[in-house]
């Protein structure tokens, strides 16, 4: 089932009256600042996840689409990516698979790329598998403070700062912040600051996902 749930819902005025009130809600709206983003203490969030979840969704690009299917049960979390070409012509299928030790340390148990050390234990972890990082920093003691909520095609996200996210790690040269499903911690999408959107690793509208106790 997807869930749909706004984090703000403004209604300046009827519709019945909305010839009225218009120009005066335009001019307000035109002279407020943006507001800023809201804060939550991290801890608090991922002390209320799930110990599993199963996310089904896509990502479309404009010569193809990617079936997605991320999974956590317990320690272990997985990713499926099937992208299909136009004409429904598969391009092929690409699986991953990380598991979170008791001590914090992440380790490739299927599809990694990287050298042997970092497949050991990766303090880069990126992507729609970043939901470990997070678990294992909570593991370690060392949960950044905070995260911004966003909302992401109608669910409730925390997003949080790339580098708080690999403290041991240098900066990336792009900063994208994984966005965390709040009642999962599900990644759903990566924010961009530099250009005030979600861009690379983001799920389409129409996702789902359903948590697993």
């Amino acid at each position: 089932m997807i869930r749909s749930r706004p984090l703000l819902v403004l209604a300046a005025c009827a519709a019945a009256v909305a010839g009225v009130c218009g120009a005066g809600v335009a001019a307000v709206a035109a002279a407020a600042p943006a507001a800023e983003p809201r804060t939550v203490a991290l801890a608090d969030v991922v002390a209320g996840w799930p110990d599993g979840f199963v996310v089904t969704g896509a990502k479309s690009e404009p010569l193809y689409t990617e079936h997605i299917r991320i999974e956590r049960s317990g320690d272990d979390l997985r990713v499926l990516i099937a992208v299909i070409g136009q004409g429904d012509e598969p391009f092929g299928t690409q699986r991953s698979a990380v598991h979170v030790g008791d001590d914090g340390t992440i380790a490739w148990t299927r599809g990694c790329a990287k050298d042997p050390d970092s497949c050991a234990d990766d303090t880069t972890l990126r992507g729609f598998l970043a939901t470990a990082a997070v678990i294992g920093l909570a593991r370690e003691g060392r949960l950044p403070r905070e995260g911004v909520v966003r909302d992401v095609h109608g669910t409730p996200a925390v997003c949080v700062d790339d580098a708080a996210l690999h403290p041991d790690a240098a900066p990336a040269h792009v900063r994208l912040d994984p966005c965390f499903d709040v009642a999962t911690g599900a990644v759903l999408a990566h924010w961009s600051p530099d250009s005030a959107a979600f861009v690379g690793a983001t799920l389409a509208p129409g996702f789902t996902v359903t948590p697993r106790p």
